[in-house]
């Protein structure tokens, strides 16, 4: 091999091995100061992908002594140690309603930016390579298999057209004629999907979990990296919508910025903050400022199969919400990161203030 500097993937293994591991109360800081960040940038709760058993106890301290001002869907990490557990000791729900634990998050394959994610077809700017899987063919439908026969809900992280073909053909396995049914399995961040495929999603009820930010911070060199025909399938939100297919969007953070704000931003122009480019990149995969909330609310809080809870502000539901300065239906596109937080509320309490507060009755 050729010494690059560049640690793709699994070899960064090679480098976090070297980095002392955090003391207890440095990671209870930690969590401290990302929920604050969260709820401070009007975010009411957070599909946490990846969640190790460490990680979740502490979440489950926080959520016992009532520190946890936003709901976490935590998915465990998805090495099979987390996926036993879930297994032997089940779906977890922490009885004060912030905290759960029902699916799994799988790898498929690698980062775009790294050369990383599988494609069907050589990189159009390193034609030899077609990326990498993380996970075997074998493996994977070992754990998806797995994961079906104890009711644990599968979101699998897929990038390329080949990760993605890949991760689409074994769910269709496993679940057969049961694709109809209320699974709820996610692809997550279905970044560059071969046309074809972008219509099975719905069949299948796939979900498609995007994130808009990834568009806009690719979008300087993802043309480069896969050539113009199959960035005709790329962060092609519009297309998937179209198509029929379930739409939950989100940040990726702490890849991304923690704040929705940019996520709608870039969903509904296609343009980073300084308006470039002018019309946005790929215009005709903008979606509108409806949409674009629906899929950081409502249908964010579906793939969570936690629509019966929150996601809408309806009677019956929890009174999870944010207060902003404008309406973001009504705003012009280019102001959206520019909306205020004015406060944040969960279960009807004010977990979040830029202004005070009267006391609720």
């Amino acid at each position: 091999g050729q010494a690059t500097g560049v640690f793709v993937d699994a070899a960064m293994a090679l480098v976090t091995a070297g980095i002392p591991a955090d003391t207890d109360p440095q990671r209870e800081r930690m969590l401290e100061l990302a929920l604050q960040r969260a709820v401070a940038n009007g975010l009411t709760g957070v599909h946490d992908m990846g969640v190790s058993a460490e990680d979740l106890a502490l979440m489950q301290r926080f959520a016992d002594a009532r520190r946890l001002p936003l709901r976490i869907d935590a998915y465990a990490d998805g090495d099979a140690a987390a996926l036993d557990r879930l297994c032997t000791h089940g779906l977890y729900s922490h009885p004060g309603g912030r905290l759960q634990m029902r699916g799994v998050k799988l790898f498929v394959d690698g980062a775009l930016g790294s050369r990383g994610a599988a494609l069907l077809a050589g990189y159009s700017d390193d034609p030899h390579n077609r990326g990498l899987l993380v996970t075997s063919p074998v493996d994977l439908e070992k754990a998806v298999r797995k994961a079906d026969r104890c009711g644990v809900q599968v979101a699998s992280h897929a990038i390329g057209d080949r990760g993605n073909r890949l991760a689409l053909d074994t769910y269709a396995r496993v679940l057969g004629e049961r694709s109809r049914a209320d699974h709820r399995w996610r692809i997550e961040h279905a970044q560059v999907v071969a046309l074809e495929d972008i219509a099975r999603f719905k069949p299948l009820g796939v979900i498609a979990s995007m994130q808009p930010t990834h568009a806009t911070s690719d979008m300087g060199w993802a043309g480069r990296r896969v050539g113009d025909q199959r960035l005709r399938g790329a962060y092609a939100w519009r297309r998937f919508l179209d198509s029929g297919a379930r739409l939950a969007l989100g940040s990726d953070f702490p890849v991304e910025q923690v704040d929705p704000r940019l996520g709608l931003l870039a969903a509904v122009t296609r343009q980073d903050r300084q308006g470039q480019p002018p019309g946005g990149w790929q215009p005709d995969q903008r979606l509108d400022a409806g949409e674009a909330l629906r899929g950081f609310t409502s249908d964010a809080a579906w793939a969570g199969h936690d629509e019966d809870q929150v996601g809408r502000l309806v009677v019956g539901l929890r009174a999870d919400f944010v207060l902003l300065d404008r309406d973001p239906l009504r705003v012009p596109a280019a102001e959206l990161d520019d909306l205020v937080v004015l406060s944040t509320w969960v279960d009807g309490q004010a977990v979040y203030t830029a202004m005070p507060v009267l006391p609720t009755p």
